[in-house]
């Protein structure tokens, strides 16, 4: 019965890591998709999310499986809740990505001058995905530290955020056809930056299953 737990518990985790790569992979593919006007990139990032709701499904329904069967408590019941809650997250952020590929079907932006903002963005995935595999590495080694470092790399996604409505909001005044193009920039920034937050919220899950402390990283 023992083995056959450790088993289930390494099914669940390399389940886990497998809807993180593909959520990180999303967020690439959904920026790609906009900032280079690739509609058969974003058409992907739909595919991916059917997949990735799957994947969820299936570790929640994994995890109320193991808690039933297994009666976990201390240590292995707080790693099993902690499971949950990062799956939710990831889906999230998944979801943000479906968003952003929306979006990029219809990149209203044809001004020569975006290429500013799109580096901002650029930028803002670039650290997403960055938050993303680190706080998965943080969770596969159960390293509290470098969760809340991670945590603070938040703190640059929300910088490029204020950037991007800055130079967004001069565009749409100096240029007020530009609007329509404005509100994507915004669309594109704001999932962005939601993405960081929820990776805040995993960072803050691996801080309390290596100490148990309820911790506000964000």
């Amino acid at each position: 019965m023992r083995n056959n737990y450790v088993q289930e518990l390494e099914a669940l985790h390399n389940k886990l890591l497998d809807l993180g790569k593909a959520a990180e992979t999303s967020v690439n593919k959904a920026t790609q998709a906009y900032i280079e006007s690739d509609t058969e990139l974003a058409h992907e990032v739909f595919s991916d999310d059917l997949r990735i709701n799957a994947t969820t499904a299936e570790i929640e329904k994994d995890t109320h499986k193991i808690i039933a069967l297994q009666q976990p408590v201390a240590q292995d019941l707080r790693m099993l809740f902690a499971v949950l809650h990062v799956s939710i997250d990831l889906e999230r952020i998944a979801d943000h990505a479906v968003s952003i590929g929306t979006i990029a079907l219809r990149n209203q932006d044809h001004d020569e001058e975006s290429q500013t903002v799109k580096g901002y963005l650029a930028r803002m995935a670039q650290v997403a995905e960055k938050m993303i595999a680190d706080a998965l590495d943080s969770y596969i080694t159960r390293d509290a530290k470098k969760a809340r470092k991670v945590a603070l790399m938040d703190e640059e996604i929300d910088e490029l955020l204020e950037a991007v409505y800055r130079d967004t909001a001069e565009r749409m005044e100096r240029k007020r056809e530009l609007i329509p193009a404005g509100i994507d920039y915004l669309g594109v920034a704001g999932s962005l930056e939601r993405i960081g937050d929820y990776v805040t919220n995993i960072c803050e899950r691996v801080v309390f299953l290596n100490t148990g402390e309820i911790v506000e990283l964000n």
